[in-house]
C-alpha cells in the first residue's frame, strides 16, 4: 500500500516529526455518523457519491486518513494520498486495517507534494486544512490546481482572517500561560486544563481536546493557515471557478443563458459576497444579514492587523524580546478597541466577547483561573473552516 519516500522536513511536518505526533484524529466510534457527516459536506459542494465513483482521486495531506475512508467507499477507480508525516501513515494504514466495507484500496505515498509527480492528472483532488498563506504555500495550491484534469474538481479550505481571530487570540494567551521548563506533554496536559471548557462549548466537537491543544496552541507554525479567499482565486487562475462553498454565503442568481465565457466575473462574485460576509465568519453560531464590502473593510482590516500583530508577538516571545513583546501587546490592544466597536455595530454580544478578551488581554499579570472562567469569548469559536469546491473547463 505504501510508496516510500524519504520527505524532507519544515514547517508543521518538522514539529508533527519532533514529538511524534498526528493530532487531527477524529472520534469516529460511530463510524455512520462520520460517514453522514462526509457525504452531507461533499453533496453540499456539489459532490454527491456519483462524483467519486469510477474515477481517479487524490487526496493531498490525508492526516489520519479517516476523512479518505468515506471516499474509497464510494468506489473510485484509484484513490492516491500524499502524506510525508510518519505517525499520519501509522494513522492512515490502522484506518484501513480492518475497515469491512467495500471500498478502494489506495496507494499511499510517503513523500511531500513538492516531490509528487503523477504520471497523470486526477478528476477529483482533495486538500483539506493543510495550507495556508506563505508564499511557498500558495505555489503548492497553484500545483494542486495542475493536478486537476479537464472536466474535474477541486476541493480546498480556505482560513479567513476573521473566523481565524478567536484562536489567534487564544494561541497567545496560550503562549502567557505555558511555562517554558514544561516539557511538551506537561505543557498539553496544561493548556488542556484551561482551555477544556473554551473546547466543551463546541457543538457536535470531532476532535479530542488534546490534539487540539497541540495542533493549535503548541503549534508555533499555527499562525500561518490563515488564507483567504482571494489568494487561493488568484493562486488557481481563471480556468478553474468556484462551484459552491460552506458554509454557503454565495446568491446565485445567474442566468444559464449567460453561463458561457469566463470563469472570472463568477469567481469575482463570489469574493465579493465573500467581503461582503467578513463579519459572519467571526462566530460560527451567528448569522447576520450581509453587509456592504465597504463597511466591512474597516473590520477586515483589523482583523488582519491583529494576525500581523500576533506573528510579532510571538517572534518577541520566542526572541525573550521584552520591549517588541510590550509595543505588540499594546498594538493589539488598539486593535481589540477597534474590533469592539465595529462588532458592537451588529451584535451586542460579539461586542460583549471582545470585551471580555480585551479585559483579560490587557492585564500585566495572566492567571490560567482567569482565562478558563472566561463565559463570552471562551464560547466564541469563528466559522475557521470554509470548504471551497472548484470546477476545471472540459477542454485540454
Amino acid at each position: 500500500m505504501t510508496k516510500q519516500s524519504s520527505p524532507p522536513a519544515g514547517g508543521h511536518l518538522r514539529y508533527y516529526e519532533q514529538h511524534g505526533i498526528s493530532p487531527v484524529r477524529y472520534e469516529i466510534a460511530d463510524l455512520d455518523a462520520h460517514f453522514d457527516r462526509r457525504d452531507s459536506l461533499y453533496r453540499s459542494l456539489g459532490l454527491p457519491p456519483a462524483a467519486f465513483r469510477g474515477v481517479r482521486v487524490l487526496e493531498v495531506a490525508p492526516g489520519s486518513g479517516q476523512n479518505s475512508l468515506y471516499v474509497a467507499a464510494c468506489g473510485p477507480q484509484s484513490l492516491d494520498l500524499v502524506e510525508p508525516n510518519p505517525a499520519a501513515r501509522r494513522d492512515i494504514e490502522a484506518a484501513y486495517t480492518g475497515f469491512e466495507r467495500s471500498h478502494t484500496v489506495p496507494t499511499l505515498h510517503a513523500e511531500r507534494l513538492e516531490a509528487f509527480e503523477p504520471p497523470a492528472t486526477f478528476d477529483a483532488v482533495l486538500c483539506e486544512n493543510w495550507l495556508g498563506s506563505l508564499p511557498y504555500e500558495v505555489d503548492l495550491i497553484g500545483k494542486i490546481a495542475t493536478l486537476v484534469a479537464p472536466g474535474g474538481l477541486l476541493v480546498l479550505t480556505i482560513v479567513p482572517f476573521s473566523g481565524f481571530f478567536p484562536n489567534v487570540m487564544r494561541r497567545l494567551l496560550a503562549l502567557r500561560l505555558i511555562d517554558p521548563a514544561m516539557d511538551f506533554e506537561e505543557q498539553t496536559d496544561h493548556l488542556v486544563d484551561i482551555f477544556g471548557p473554551h473546547l466543551a462549548s463546541i457543538k457536535d466537537m470531532t476532535r479530542s481536546h488534546r490534539d487540539w491543544v497541540q495542533d493549535c496552541l503548541l503549534n508555533p507554525h499555527y499562525l500561518n493557515v490563515a488564507l483567504p479567499l482571494d489568494r487561493v482565486l488568484e493562486a488557481i487562475g481563471d480556468e478553474m471557478e468556484v462551484l459552491a462553498t460552506l458554509p454557503c454565503f454565495t446568491p446565485e442568481w445567474r442566468w444559464f443563458k449567460g453561463l458561457t465565457g469566463s470563469n472570472r466575473r463568477f469567481n469575482e462574485l463570489t469574493n465579493e459576497a465573500f467581503r461582503e460576509n467578513t463579519h459572519n465568519f467571526v462566530d460560527y453560531r451567528e448569522t447576520f444579514a450581509p453587509r456592504e464590502a465597504e463597511a466591512n473593510e474597516p473590520l477586515d482590516a483589523a482583523f488582519r492587523a491583529v494576525h500581523e500583530a500576533a506573528f510579532a508577538w510571538q517572534a518577541a516571545y520566542e526572541d525573550g524580546a521584552s520591549q517588541q513583546m510590550v509595543a505588540a501587546n499594546d498594538q493589539i490592544g488598539d486593535l481589540l478597541h477597534d474590533i469592539n466597536t465595529g462588532l458592537a455595530e451588529i451584535d451586542s454580544g460579539l461586542a460583549e466577547a471582545i470585551n471580555e478578551l480585551l479585559s483579560v488581554w490587557s492585564r500585566p499579570e495572566l492567571e490560567p483561573a482567569t482565562v478558563r472562567d472566561m463565559q463570552a469569548f471562551g464560547a466564541l469559536f469563528g466559522r475557521e473552516t470554509v470548504y471551497v469546491s472548484f470546477t476545471r473547463r472540459n477542454r485540454e
